[in-house]
């Protein structure tokens, strides 16, 4: 038999709790898990810091006192598997927090996630980067056991945070705010805009490997970009910072500052993308001219950066 419209409310359900922040959100699912002194966070091991946010994804777990463990990414921030499942093994990993930076999410991600389960570890998918590849593209949010969501990196609001749960038998607690679901904005256009600026600046890129280089790259994946990071190759990322700033293109280095918790002997895959990346903007106000504009001033600084060595 088959009814005429679907009547099952549990069927798909994704619960969406709106918070004041990600970062709260992540706090909310950390405190329902009640951790033992002897259970681990287990985190990716390229986490920044800054004076004005501080850690977003670490502060949390280090304000409720949990224990943690880093796990190694390479040189594209791709999980190393074999050395996640070790991780696994040793330790009582209770939260695998897998982070979609930029947009993008990671080669072995199914792969990651179907590997946590084995082991019967919760999954949480840090989606601050990647609400357009989560709710437009369907790429990410669907094997973990819940998604966390931060809108102003997003769309232009001043703050508001969403805690998703992909099953409810997790009790969390969320406090009362204001902030709404965007549901005002047409994220499929949004979502067309940011790939569009993400193809013409590998379009203008082409040829240029040898000085900048795209860190992560995946078009047509579903993969939605927060921005467009690359590697500088030849010339210091932070002076070429200023100078394209100074110019007035807004990029940005996420993340410049490692947070001191992640070693630099430990981890040395995070600390080359650290001292190498810049975030190029593709938001939905950016129109092409002015990427066009960017990448041709992003160029020329670099060889005056060269010359001056």
């Amino acid at each position: 038999m088959i009814s005429k419209i679907a009547c099952n409310s549990n069927n798909f359900r994704r619960k969406m709790l709106m918070c004041p922040s990600a970062r709260e959100a992540f706090s909310y699912y950390l405190k329902a898990l009640k951790f033992t002194n002897s259970e681990f966070v287990l985190l990716p091991a390229y986490i920044g810091w800054s004076a004005h946010e501080g850690s977003g994804v670490f502060d949390p777990v280090e304000k409720l006192g949990l224990q943690y463990l880093f796990y190694e990414l390479d040189e594209n921030l791709n999980i190393d598997i074999k050395k996640l499942e070790k991780l696994f093994k040793k330790n009582k990993v209770k939260l695998f927090v897998i982070i979609h930076y930029f947009g993008f999410t990671d080669p072995l991600y199914e792969q990651v996630v179907a590997l946590a389960k084995k082991y019967g570890i919760r999954v949480i998918e840090d989606e601050a980067h990647a609400f357009f590849t989560d709710f437009v593209g369907g790429a990410s949010g669907r094997l973990g056991d819940a998604c966390i969501f931060s809108l102003h990196k997003m769309f232009p609001v001043d703050g508001g945070g969403i805690l998703c749960l992909n099953h409810n038998e997790v009790n969390v607690l969320v406090d009362p705010t204001v902030h709404k679901f965007p549901y005002d904005y047409d994220w499929h256009s949004i979502s067309q805009i940011r790939l569009e600026n993400m193809r013409l600046i590998r379009q203008l890129l082409q040829g240029k490997e040898s000085v900048v280089i795209a860190l992560k790259d995946a078009i047509n994946s579903g993969n939605i970009p927060q921005t467009f990071p690359v590697l500088i190759r030849t010339v210091s990322r932070d002076k070429l910072y200023e100078m394209m700033n100074e110019r007035g293109f807004g990029v940005v280095s996420l993340y410049h500052t490692m947070i001191e918790k992640i070693s630099k002997e430990e981890f040395p895959g995070a600390y080359f993308v650290s001292k190498r990346i810049m975030n190029l903007p593709v938001h939905q106000d950016v129109e092409s001219h002015n990427i066009e504009k960017m990448v041709s001033t992003l160029l020329e600084c670099i060889s005056k950066l060269e010359s001056a060595d």
